[in-house]
């Protein structure tokens, strides 16, 4: 019986191990994109900045009639 327990305790202390591990990957995937995104936009604004503001108040009003359109 306390065999049994030992197991599913090192078990779980590997399952654990492994969702830490998942959970840091993750982490540092979704820092990467959101800097590669922030260079993106940087150099869109650079190159482009009247399509940018177009385009990001384009967005805004879209987003305003969808939520405006709710009552």
């Amino acid at each position: 019986m306390a065999k049994d327990r030992s197991r599913a305790g090192e078990f779980a202390d590997d399952m654990r191990d492994r969702a830490e591990e998942a959970l840091e990957r993750a982490q540092t995937a979704v820092e990467d994109g959101l800097d590669e995104a922030h260079r993106f936009l940087k150099r869109q604004w650079r190159e482009r900045p009247v399509a940018v503001a177009a385009t990001a108040l384009g967005a805004g009003v879209i987003i305003g009639l969808l939520i405006g359109s709710r009552r």
